[in-house]
């Protein structure tokens, strides 16, 4: 009896397991949709900023962009 409580006892651990890994998948996709986000989010914000020092620059008379500036 002692063989078949050992495989019971590592099927349960096997099926706990994989509820874990299935939990954590779960867990990074959101991590990656929320990132993906964040880079949406930050190309957006860079255009803009381009488009604001390119007006500022047009309106002084000194355009310039920002890898000039380095």
């Amino acid at each position: 009896m002692s063989a078949v409580k050992e495989a019971i006892t590592a099927i349960r651990d096997a099926l706990k397991l994989a509820d874990e890994v299935k939990q954590v998948g779960e867990s990074l996709k959101g991590v990656a949709m929320e990132l993906r986000e964040h880079d949406r989010r930050l190309t957006r914000l860079e255009a803009k900023w381009e488009t604001a020092l390119e007006l500022a620059g047009i309106r002084s008379g000194t355009a310039r962009r920002l890898e000039d500036k380095d």
